[in-house]
């Protein structure tokens, strides 16, 4: 049964042939990046300023939480 589809078609043929020792030239030809000296980063302390901000404020939501079950539990 002969199909049309791209992908079905695709699919029927045999994968490639990589050739012998390919991934060790392709790798050869890759350069590395520099790593960023520590510290070089502007906004690093930003980062930890916002982790903070957002512990504080998750505190703040679970103590509103207790209190408000609390005054329900109390409230009778």
């Amino acid at each position: 049964m002969a199909t049309n589809d791209p992908l079905e078609q695709l699919l029927q043929i045999e994968p490639l042939h990589v050739p012998q020792g390919f991934s060790e030239r392709v790798m050869q030809h890759i350069t590395t990046l520099p790593l960023p000296a520590p510290g070089s980063q502007p906004l690093e302390w930003l980062q930890w300023l916002a982790l903070a901000g957002g512990a504080l404020a998750g505190i703040g939501q679970l103590l509103s939480f207790v209190f408000g079950v609390w005054a329900v539990s109390t409230a009778g």
